[in-house]
């Protein structure tokens, strides 16, 4: 049966690109209703080029109040998302809180409480974990085509001047850095799907871009069952590259990113004894416009949701054995 979202009021806090993504993929998707809200007027203009029908606020409060959304996006800087999370859910709104849920676990299980209390959805975004490689990757580790995973490895860097030109000006410059691409450490516990038992870090600024927060991240986990997974993260890499290697007792499946939408899947089992390599080609809207879809789904069919808070947790309770940024 196909789920229509026309009846759904969602409010999109938070319009600079990310928020963008969204609001383009919940209009692809038929979602009619939607309001943004962000304090700068800079960006509700690019919203309003974008998409003229969406209203637009400049307090967040006073959407809640104004909008009163079935469903709020939360795609603020990360030490936003625990209040404004909250105050939806007093609003009896669903949330979507974009990667990471939080830059610290204080709070999180309030939060988690309190959806369960008024029986409304929270998600985090991770979009990755709808990546139709990494899918393809986490099936072959499913169905034991490489054996018993006993490493994996997640390399990922960009170059923040380029990617963000006002980067300087940014949270990620001063607290969290190159810890906000906590993409590659969720998959990287999600693959492995077992409890971290340790976990080791090195992290710095060692590169040139002049940022306050740690531009380099190296982290070390070990699981509870003879794995370990070495995650490495950066701000100044050219090009952005983004890898991901899983290796097990009897092959080992190797992910590559090249760009937003070419990825390639390189295969090697003991009995076929030859390396197999996929290429796919998609669009990057393609995992944003599932996440959404799903949450969406969950809201309207009380389906349950993937990424849950608890899931979210665990990136957040790793970083914190080793980070501790003071916000």
């Amino acid at each position: 049966m196909q789920v229509k979202y026309d009846s759904l009021k969602v409010l999109v806090v938070g319009c600079g690109s990310i928020g963008r993504r969204h609001m383009q993929v919940l209009t692809e998707i038929g979602v009619t209703q939607i309001a943004g809200c962000d304090s700068s007027s800079v960006q509700r203009e690019q919203i309003r080029k974008l998409f003229p029908e969406v209203n637009l606020y400049t307090n967040y409060g006073q959407s809640l109040d104004e909008w009163a959304p079935d469903a709020v996006f939360i795609l603020t800087p990360t030490a936003m998302h625990l209040s404004m999370a909250t105050e939806a859910l007093v609003h009896n709104a669903h949330v979507f809180i974009e990667k990471p849920l939080s830059n610290t676990s204080i709070g999180v299980d309030e939060l988690e409480d309190l959806a369960a209390k008024k029986n409304l959805k929270v998600m985090i975004g991770f979009c990755f974990r709808y990546h139709e490689v990494i899918l393809r990757a986490k099936k072959f580790v499913e169905e034991g085509a490489i054996g018993r995973i006993i490493n994996i490895r997640a390399h990922m860097g960009e170059h923040f001047p380029t990617v963000q030109p006002n980067y300087l000006n940014m949270y990620y410059a001063k607290y969290s850095g190159a810890f906000e691409l906590v993409h590659d450490l969720d998959l990287a516990i999600w693959l492995a799907n077992q409890s971290v038992e340790e976990t080791y870090g090195v992290f710095g600024s060692y590169s040139d871009i002049g940022i306050e927060a740690p531009d380099s991240v190296d982290l070390l986990l070990k699981f509870e069952d003879r794995l370990v997974s070495n995650i490495h993260l950066d701000f100044f890499q050219k090009p952005r590259r983004r890898s991901l290697e899983i290796i097990g007792t009897t092959g080992i499946v190797i992910v590559e990113f090249s760009t937003w939408e070419k990825a390639s899947l390189a295969y090697y089992a003991e009995e076929a004894g030859e390396w197999i390599t996929q290429e796919f080609s998609t669009k990057r809207n393609d995992m944003f416009r599932d996440e959404d879809t799903e949450f969406l789904q969950a809201i309207l069919t009380d389906k349950p949701i993937s990424c849950s808070i608890a899931e979210a947790l665990k990136s957040i309770e790793v970083i914190e054995q080793v980070y501790r940024p003071i916000v």
